[in-house]
């Protein structure tokens, strides 16, 4: 059912502004009018769920902030309208909004969060669950500290990357500067000498001519060889080649399972049933191998077998959490051994990238020595030969 937006002024003559569910702007008007409402600009509500962009601060913060009135007492449908005067992303504060509207209509907290993009899938089967035993507050804030752990790891991740990623552009740049401006302009010089060039100096002009006469040629390869990876080449070759790539694949697989390993702890903790949370746990993994691996998992848990021993049965799945799964259940504390499975290759993951990155940046120094050294030596060798000549 659509929602419409309004512009009205109360029986008190109060203007003030809304939302309401209705199947038609008649329907709407009417209903407005039966509650005192005299609406002056009624109009469908267009931006219904259309982006999904919603940072992870701003999330994390609307979630624990609407745990912390509801456990204060506050209705439900009045906690996420104080809500709505405290966020700054505008997606999200239409949709709780529309969210409180959905709920005065009579839906369900988890149907009116459903009916929202902006809230992950994961949080909507947490939410279902929360009702059914009465326990939403504590599934915000363990969401809300999922989230925190999650997007704390994502930014460590990335910081990691930035700087060595900042020296091989800017290094890669100054090479392709030299070879294409540098290397030209020394051409005219050299050719003053009628003289023979050392081999350095020709290969150095050799490349630079090269890069300067088939500019356009590479720029279209370089294209075409990116569009061709991008949008022809499918996703499950690609994904098969990042797994397999030296040490980035198993940096990739282990992201890949701390996430759905946090993912199935959370959710299997919060009531949502085993088979229901392996079936959400999957859709956080971004890699459609693994995917299809875990989703033999579902298979076997449904046909009777324990966590431990489907996971056992799946190659792709790293020893360390089939142990963990199985101890888990053994002790009745999965979710405790799960988490502990999740942090561990975060720590993994920190630990690997920490150790190339270190190695990475002198490596690209030296590279970028060894190059500017050939450049300078190739330009330097026709000068000393002209020296010798004139003495």
């Amino acid at each position: 059912m659509p929602l419409y937006e309004y512009i009205a002024y109360s029986a008190d003559g109060r203007k003030q502004k809304g939302l309401i569910d209705a199947p038609s702007r008649n329907s709407a008007f009417g209903k407005l009018k039966r509650q005192g409402i005299y609406p002056i600009d009624l109009a469908e509500d267009t931006n219904i769920s259309q982006s999904s962009r919603v940072s992870a601060s701003d999330m994390i913060f609307a979630l624990g902030q609407l745990a912390t009135l509801l456990r204060a007492g506050m209705p439900l449908p009045e906690s996420l309208g104080s809500l709505f005067e405290q966020l700054d992303n505008n997606n999200l504060k239409r949709a709780f909004i529309r969210m409180k509207v959905h709920l005065e209509e009579g839906k369900s907290f988890a149907g009116a969060m459903a009916e929202e993009n902006v809230f992950p899938p994961v949080l909507v089967k947490m939410i279902e669950a929360g009702e059914a035993v009465g326990a939403v507050e504590l599934i915000l804030e363990r969401f809300a500290e999922f989230m925190e752990k999650e997007s704390t790891f994502r930014d460590k991740v990335v910081s990691a990357m930035i700087y060595p990623a900042m020296i091989m552009v800017a290094s890669f740049g100054l090479i392709f500067f030299i070879l294409t401006y540098i290397a030209p302009t020394l051409v005219d010089v050299f050719k003053s000498f009628n003289q023979g060039l050392p081999l350095p100096t020709q290969i150095l002009l050799g490349m630079g001519s090269f890069l300067r006469s088939n500019m356009i040629i590479i720029v279209v390869l370089l294209g075409t060889g990116i569009y061709v990876y991008l949008k022809v080449i499918p996703r499950k070759y690609k994904d098969m080649f990042l797994l397999r790539l030296p040490l980035f694949g198993s940096v990739h697989k282990n992201v890949q399972i701390s996430s759905w390993a946090r993912t199935l702890s959370m959710l299997h903790s919060g009531g949502v049933t085993l088979v229901k949370a392996l079936a959400s746990s999957r859709e956080v993994l971004d890699n459609s191998i693994l995917k299809d691996e875990f989703k033999k998992v579902e298979d076997y848990i449904q046909k009777g077998d324990t966590l431990g021993n489907a996971l056992s049965r799946v190659p792709i799945v790293p020893q360390l959490i089939i142990q963990m799964a199985k101890t888990g259940e053994k002790s009745g504390e999965l979710e405790k051994m799960l988490n502990t499975a999740a942090t561990f290759y975060e720590k993994e993951v920190d630990k690997k990238l920490s150790l190339f990155f270190k190695f990475l940046e002198p490596a690209i120094i030296m590279l970028l020595a060894v190059v500017v050294g050939f450049v300078v030596v190739s330009a330097l060798l026709p000068i000393f030969d002209m020296n010798k000549l004139i003495k």
